[in-house]
């Protein structure tokens, strides 16, 4: 899979494409809490970012990973949020960002999972340095799928 990104935002999608079912999401997870359970936020809900950048790289620590899933391949039930709008469909948020998401730096928003997320399913991992990324290499070692592994600054150089 190819990964596209949008530098001025952090902003992420497979390949090139603008359909917002391309879009990956960020669960931002502790390397030394992380293992091959489902992902469980707080509140009974599984909170990915549309935009790490902007939301969930801010206040992070050395030992996080963020894993990344196409917004189109989250199961059940979920609710997109930006600027205190929000949807339950892909169909949708392309009108809630606006044309020029993308490529604004103030960008915020947040997927709610509701329930439990399987990790089979992320596609995406990155650390926010090599020796993090290697780590989740070694708890992603016999989890069920193919993903890609790079690290922050590769996928957004500009917040490095």
């Amino acid at each position: 899979m190819k990964i596209h990104t949008w530098l001025t935002s952090g902003l992420a999608a497979r390949d090139n494409s603008d359909n917002a079912s391309d879009y990956l999401v960020w669960f931002p997870a502790s390397l030394d809490t992380l293992s091959v359970a489902p992902l469980v936020g707080e509140s009974e809900s599984v909170p990915f970012y549309l935009t790490p950048k902007t939301s969930a790289l801010r206040e992070t620590s050395e030992g996080i990973v963020l894993l990344g899933v196409a917004l189109g391949d989250l199961p059940g039930t979920w609710r997109f949020d930006n600027l205190e709008q929000s949807t339950e469909r892909i169909d949708d948020i392309p009108s809630l960002l606006g044309s020029n998401f993308a490529y604004r730096n103030d960008g915020a928003a947040v997927v709610q999972l509701r329930g439990e997320f399987p990790i089979e399913q992320v596609q995406v991992v990155a650390g926010q340095n090599r020796p993090d990324t290697k780590r989740a290499i070694e708890v992603f070692r016999g989890v069920d799928g193919e993903r890609q592994f790079h690290t922050m600054p590769e996928l957004f150089p500009d917040e490095a």
